[in-house]
């Protein structure tokens, strides 16, 4: 996207990606090392990850679905006439 501004959906998701490996670095060394909370971290990143997920995609598809659609011609060939 040289030029282009970030559409924020995507600037919230790169936010999120940066946050996620730290959170996962540490979760999982301190769950490796046997301490309880890092299991409990590994399971918020996840729970952050999915949720991000949806959200985000949710907004992108709303973007999408409510811009102006193009003008185009119809199929000459079209299988549905019979």
């Amino acid at each position: 996207m040289s030029g282009e501004a970030i559409p924020p959906h995507l600037r919230l998701w790169r936010m999120v990606g940066i946050l996620d490996m730290p959170a996962f670095i540490v979760g999982g060394l301190a769950a490796l090392a046997g301490h309880r909370w890092g299991a409990y971290v590994l399971v918020a990143n996840l729970v952050v990850q999915i949720g991000f997920h949806l959200i985000v995609g949710g907004w992108a598809y709303r973007e999408v679905m409510t811009r102006p659609w193009p003008k185009v011609a119809p199929l000459d060939d079209d299988d549905w006439d019979g």
